[in-house]
């Protein structure tokens, strides 16, 4: 049988701890608290394993080493002189090879890197992609407004258009855009097509 605590000055008597109900929303914090609980724990174990495994000290575990020493304070005049005369060897060949090149090139223009058929083929589709966008937005707006009986010009139509919607609008014109001046400052129709 459950001890009930004598009442006080008349209250009435404290209920048992059996008998004490919670609310519902504090259940879901106790829970919550619990689930932040073992996040916690999961994330300390995993961050102390991933530290040893990768032989990292945090900045608490640190101690002071005061006869400790650079290794950059050793030279090791051996492996300098051969590491100089390792570089002295490269270099002449950096210059002998550039020589060659220049004489070989000697009187041909510097060629650039021919494009690949797989990137002038996703050029020509994402520009095609968003001309076809950019067409089919304004020829949708065009019908609703035909629909509707609206007497606009067409600059007008293109101008609501653009004002109901102004992100697909801006990147179909920046893309297009981009491909013109692409298409133009690398003079494109100058190039001998490739067989």
């Amino acid at each position: 049988m459950e001890q009930q605590i004598p009442p006080l000055d008349g209250a009435p008597p404290a209920p048992a701890a059996a008998q004490v109900i919670l609310p519902e929303w504090m259940t879901y914090v106790m829970w919550a608290a619990v689930g932040f609980a073992a996040l916690w724990l999961v994330a300390t174990v995993f961050i102390l394993l991933r530290r040893r495994a990768t032989n990292l000290t945090s900045a608490q575990q640190a101690g002071v080493h005061k006869d400790a020493a650079p290794d950059f304070l050793k030279v090791d005049h051996k492996a300098r002189d051969a590491a100089m005369q390792r570089g002295e060897a490269f270099d002449r060949e950096l210059t002998e090879r550039a020589k060659a090149e220049a004489a070989a090139a000697a009187g041909k223009p510097a060629k650039r890197e021919p494009a690949s058929m797989v990137k002038t083929l996703s050029g020509i589709a994402s520009f095609a992609f968003s001309l076809f966008t950019l067409l089919g937005a304004i020829l949708g707006t065009f019908r609703t407004m035909d629909a509707a009986g609206n007497q606009l010009s067409k600059m007008d139509q293109v101008g609501a258009v653009v004002m109901q919607q102004p992100i697909p609008a801006l990147i179909c014109l920046f893309v297009i855009g981009y491909t013109i001046f692409l298409w133009v400052s690398q003079k494109k129709w100058a190039d001998t097509p490739k067989v």
